[in-house]
């Protein structure tokens, strides 16, 4: 009789731990955003919440890793890269749920970087035709699946077409999963400009050595990461190109900001295991 007690106690105490765990919830990754809705990486699977915040939806149980989910222009269906048969592809799911349609088919790793402007073609990154583990190049291929179609750039990770489709905001090299802090060297990534058209390429202006990289663009401005601030730290910076005059846009102090991607008026970013939205034009920053 007098054990009942400690159980029931026991009980509340285990809701009341559960009941926090879940709203204090972190390590959501690789955030993307549409005109009404986030999608993230956790636990291994794709979750969709509403912009705003709200109760989070699993659209991916399947064992193995989802990553880089990405909303189609109309925000109808999600790309991302998955480890279902050993390495890494890109496969297209209706933004609602359903069977996942996979797009390459190489042996080697696939990671999406993005839809092309008009929603036709995904980009990704793969070192089909590096002939080294350690850089991959950028690819095209139709978002129904075919044969790829390397973009004409030596190696590249990470990038961003404009809304024509004839430039190409692109990192030749990327950090980005590293845990290299405060780094000036060789390997600092910067983010490059290339004409597709006229076949000519120009570099973003770096800042003693800064990392810049996560290139986004919206309306005539270039959104990006950059540690280019007094301590080092990973914000978000703005780049006019018409002006050329850079502004920082975001303000973390405690942990660096990773893995923004935007879409038709905003821009959500992973801080400290959490998400923000950056709304745009405001350039107003709300935690989700």
């Amino acid at each position: 009789m007098r054990l009942l007690p400690f159980f029931t106690t026991a009980a509340i105490v285990a809701v009341s731990v559960s009941a926090t765990a879940q709203v204090d919830a972190r390590l959501m990754r690789y955030p993307d955003v549409s005109a009404t809705q986030i999608a993230f990486s956790y636990a291994n699977d794709i979750w969709v919440v509403a912009k705003t915040g709200g109760l989070a939806q699993r659209l991916s149980t399947p064992k193995g890793e989802e990553s880089f989910p990405r909303f189609s222009p109309d925000g109808k269906e999600l790309a991302f890269s998955a480890n279902y048969d050993g390495n890494q592809d890109v496969y297209v799911l209706p933004v609602g749920g359903g069977i996942p349609t996979r797009v390459t088919h190489h042996p080697g790793n696939d990671r999406l970087v993005d839809w092309t402007p008009d929603g036709k073609s995904l980009l990704f990154a793969s070192g089909m035709e590096s002939g080294k583990d350690r850089f991959s190049k950028l690819f095209l291929v139709p978002k129904g699946g075919g044969l790829p179609t390397a973009l004409p750039l030596p190696y590249a990770e990470f990038g961003a077409l404009s809304p024509d489709g004839k430039v190409l905001a692109y990192m030749p090299i990327s950090t980005d999963f590293r845990t290299w802090k405060r780094y000036r060297g060789g390997m600092a990534s910067e983010i490059w400009f290339y004409d597709l058209e006229k076949k000519t390429a120009l570099r973003l202006p770096s800042s003693e050595g800064s990392n810049d990289s996560q290139p986004m663009r919206y309306g005539g401005k270039l959104y990006f990461l950059s540690d280019r601030d007094g301590v080092k730290r990973n914000n978000l910076w703005s780049y006019d190109l018409a002006t050329k005059a850079f502004q920082q846009v975001t303000f973390f102090k405690e942990y660096d900001a990773h893995f923004p991607a935007i879409g038709p008026s905003d821009i959500v970013l992973e801080a400290g295991g959490r998400l923000y939205r950056l709304e745009l034009p405001t350039e107003k920053l709300v935690e989700v």
